[in-house]
């Protein structure tokens, strides 16, 4: 497999991070009416966890699409920085939480030395993903002032929602767009277009 990139693999990654970094940021404020909602049966702390699987996506998504080295860091970085642009009031901190995100998930697909692209390994991406951040966040946000029971019921939303998310609905959608024919010059695509030449 040719593991250099080329001009549609970047327009590609743009694309995503363009499209990723507006979901980003109005999952964002989903995060905190979650919050808000949950605020009375004392659940607040899991208003971003149910849903911190969606950062991932631009990721896990490229990735899936693309196949190759450096695809998913690229892309989670991209997708954060357009969305500092687009009024994230992060700062230059949510490039750094990009990089984090974007270096668990590259990770995820590295350990398969990048040639197992299903399900399983994008679900390991989302939770490798999952698990830097939350170290990173245990200083940053003081989450080690927690309980220790609710910080393991955290990390243990925060999988799920790896797996939902990044794992389960990337990969679904990222097929889905590839039955189109859309996709068709990338290597998710050639799988579905030798599978119509076989059934004609």
């Amino acid at each position: 497999m040719n593991q250099h990139w080329k001009l549609k693999d970047v327009i590609l990654m743009a694309v995503l991070g363009t499209v990723f970094a507006a979901v980003y940021l109005a999952i964002f404020y989903a995060g905190l009416a979650l919050q808000t909602a949950l605020t009375p049966a004392g659940l607040a702390p899991f208003g971003f966890e149910i849903i911190y699987g969606v950062w991932f996506m631009a990721a896990t998504i490229a990735a899936y699409i693309i196949r190759k080295p450096g695809a998913a860091l690229t892309t989670e970085i991209l997708a954060s920085a357009v969305e500092l642009l687009m009024g994230n009031s992060g700062g230059v901190i949510l490039l750094f939480t990009g990089l984090i995100q974007g270096l668990g998930c590259e990770l995820g697909f590295a350990v398969f030395k990048y040639k197992r692209y299903d399900l399983f390994s994008m679900t390991v991406s989302g939770i490798v993903a999952s698990t830097f951040i939350f170290i990173f966040e245990l200083f940053y946000l003081q989450y080690y002032l927690l309980a220790p029971i609710l910080l393991i019921s955290q990390i243990l939303v925060r999988f799920i929602s790896a797996f939902v998310f990044s794992g389960l609905i990337s990969k679904i959608s990222s097929d889905g767009l590839a039955k189109t024919g859309v996709l068709k010059n990338y290597p998710v695509g050639v799988k579905y277009s030798e599978t119509e030449v076989l059934e004609d």
